[in-house]
């Protein structure tokens, strides 16, 4: 199968057989077979998506594969897949399922063109373009839509949410777009979704991932490195002033439709909206986040979260009356009641976390409640009231027990010194975990005597020390320095007129990328386009960026994943400085109290493996493929000059490690080959 005579040699040209990819197909085969658990980090070129696809599709049994984005899902769907099967003779049933807001609602779009909620003539354009590919369109997946920007304001409009959604009630229900979705998943045999609706199922039983994992042998959870994270967004609960906007403007046109002159919908609807206004101007000027202390201590901030739910009562009393006059007035009341529920629950701290009806009737994974932090998420334009649990480990382990299932946890940044030790204990998979015992799930084939989990670490087959550099300077590159952007930004500019390809500025903080880009057009001649995150979509940066070789582009968060230029469109990286997260974050400070509390190092056991597997990712931007090459510049001294830099430097692959940034420069003007 995986030699230079198997299968995949002769379907794939180019094919090279790689040890690590044959480590890892075994180790899921045997998963497959015993029901076990498989925790594996497989460096980058390890080619881990053929190694979990094969022995699962040629198992013959159900696939249920998780993956971090809606890209990466279109990408394993679209090639991946059907390259395994073709590779393998296999033909198969394949979907792929993401959450609802991907898909036109054909009956708020219809609403949308009906009703004049588009304040300008762009917006309207786009209405109609959305019209137009829904009427040509087999699966109403708005990824399939070119050039529709993420953050348009058409999409809430035409797409439907958990709130919103009718259900069997909505006229359109037999054409809905996501049911034929969620129809076809069931029906298939391997079924591509995405973390984040995997772990709202979980939470919500709603968006039809529960309906899939009964029948499934396998799970797959692909860059398993995120599951932590994401899976803390859906195991909490949030309200905000997004959706009490969102609420208002479908009261307002429910009401005019179905009961106009009944109620003063648009006097209801205004004052609901300038509640939400005045609770979002008390948190002040700027995106920052709170904890719950903080928030409450603001001037205002009870009056005007105690406005807020006195519209939502005058809202619901209104529709209340006119319940009976269209169902749509059921599911408004019922949005009502649970941003009341919500808000109450955030302000009490003495009570548990509100829960919608829904959710507190759907049946839970067996698990032990995690500790909740109330905090406060504000955004530019808008703010959340957020009460996370800090962890997903009870709930995480407790499913995984549930299931007499083979799971498949990988990533290519998942240790820290070569131990699991830290991502076991993220996701619950630590000592004495239900998931763990032999024979846990029901009707597991495990022997009493057998481990359920296999670790397996499988380096990048990758030449690190011939293909690349990693620039660490020794001095003058501390963050503490009120001009550490400026030296930044200096030396990314020598590093970049030296550069024959394309260079990315990866920063740990939105001020810092403003500053290192704005340096950048001063000091960079013209034929070096800056490109910047907060100018145009995701979506349009990383365009301009591959069509222009000699481009320059500067992200923050969101670019240090999921950034994937090979050959010379990427042959520099520079890292403005160690990717620690901000202490004074809520739910960071939460979590470093509470291992403080239990007589534990929270700057060793979460802060430092934050950073190490921050810094893995940014730095596996650089190289893709074994014909790849380049520089990676760390602008921050202490990975040399403190202690714990070198369990950092431990962590990353096996780059050629050098503090002259003659010798960065002189290897960017030769390539590889220097």
């Amino acid at each position: 199968m995986w030699g230079s005579q198997g299968l995949l040699a002769a379907a794939l040209p180019g094919w090279r057989c790689r040890s690590g990819q044959r480590a890892l197909a075994e180790a899921v085969g045997e998963a497959i077979e015993r029901q076990g658990i498989v925790l594996a980090e497989a460096g980058t070129g390890t080619g881990k998506t053929l190694a979990y696809l094969v022995p699962a599709l040629l198992s013959g049994q159900r696939l249920v594969v998780s993956t971090a984005t809606r890209a990466l899902q279109d990408q394993l769907h679209r090639k991946d897949l059907p390259l395994a099967c073709q590779a393998l003779g296999l033909q198969v049933r394949a979907a792929v399922l993401k959450g609802r807001g991907n898909y036109v609602c054909r009956y708020r779009l219809q609403r949308a063109g009906e009703q004049a909620l588009l304040d300008s003539r762009a917006a309207v354009q786009q209405l109609h373009r959305v019209q137009r590919f829904a009427a040509g369109s087999a699966d109403g997946d708005l990824s399939g839509m070119p050039g529709l920007d993420e953050k348009s304001a058409v999409l809430p409009l035409v797409t439907s949410t958990r709130d919103n959604c009718l259900g069997s009630e909505c006229p359109d229900f037999r054409q809905c777009f996501v049911m034929k979705a969620r129809r076809e998943a069931l029906a298939a045999d391997v079924v591509v979704v995405n973390h984040h609706l995997f772990f709202a199922d979980l939470a919500l039983r709603g968006e039809g991932v529960a309906e899939l994992l009964p029948a499934a042998t396998t799970v797959v959870l692909d860059e398993a490195h995120q599951l932590a994270d994401i899976g803390t967004q859906f195991l909490g609960q949030t309200v905000g002033t997004a959706q009490a906007q969102e609420l208002a403007r479908d009261s307002q046109a429910c009401g005019l439709q179905h009961a106009r002159g009944l109620a003063d919908w648009a006097q209801l609807a205004a004052g609901l909206l300038r509640a939400a206004r005045e609770l979002r101007l008390c948190a002040g000027v700027g995106a920052q986040r709170m904890d719950w202390a903080q928030a409450r201590s603001l001037a205002g901030w009870d009056a005007a979260v105690q406005g807020w739910r006195d519209a939502l009562d005058r809202l619901a009393a209104a529709l209340t009356q006119v319940e009976a006059a269209a169902p749509e007035f059921t599911r408004l009341v019922e949005r009502c009641r649970e941003q009341q529920r919500l808000l109450a629950a955030w302000q009490d701290p003495a009570a548990p976390a509100g829960q919608p009806e829904a959710q507190a009737q759907a049946p839970q994974p067996t698990a032990v409640a995690e500790e909740q932090v109330r905090w406060l998420d504000v955004g530019q334009q808008h703010l959340r009231l957020q009460s996370t649990p800090l962890g997903i480990g009870p709930a995480f382990s407790a499913l995984l027990a549930e299931r007499a299932q083979a799971w498949v946890l990988v990533s290519a940044t998942l240790t820290m010194d070569g131990s699991f030790r830290y991502a076991r204990a993220r996701l619950g998979l630590g000592e004495g975990s239900p998931a763990l015992r032999p024979g846990a799930a029901p009707g597991a084939t495990a022997g009493l005597d057998t481990p359920r989990l296999r670790e397996l670490r499988l380096p990048s087959p990758f030449d690190y020390p011939r293909q690349t550099r990693l620039l660490v300077p020794r001095r003058d590159f501390h963050p503490s320095h009120g001009d550490h952007a400026a030296r930044v930004a200096e030396l990314a500019a020598r590093l970049v007129a030296a550069n024959p390809g394309g260079s990315l500025v990866l920063c740990t903080t939105l001020r810092a990328m403003a500053r290192i880009a704005a340096r950048l057009r001063e000091l960079l001649p013209a034929t070096r386009p800056v490109l910047e995150q907060s100018s145009e979509s995701k979506a349009v940066l990383l365009q301009r960026f591959a069509s222009d070789a000699r481009a320059v582009l500067v992200g923050s968060h969101s670019f240090w994943e999921g950034v994937d230029f090979p050959g010379e469109q990427l042959t520099l990286v520079v890292i403005d400085k160690l990717p620690f997260a901000p202490p004074d974050d809520p739910l960071v400070a939460a979590r470093l109290a509470r291992l403080q509390a239990a007589g534990r190092n929270g700057f060793l056991d979460y802060s430092l493996p934050q950073a190490a597997l921050a810094l893995q990712q940014g730095a596996g931007r650089l190289v893709r493929g074994e014909d790849d090459w380049g520089v990676l510049a760390v602008c921050d001294q202490r990975l040399l000059a403190s202690a714990w830099g070198a369990r950092l430097l431990a962590s990353l692959p096996a780059f050629s490690l050098t503090d002259s940034v003659e010798q960065a420069l002189e290897f960017l003007r030769c390539g590889a080959a220097g």
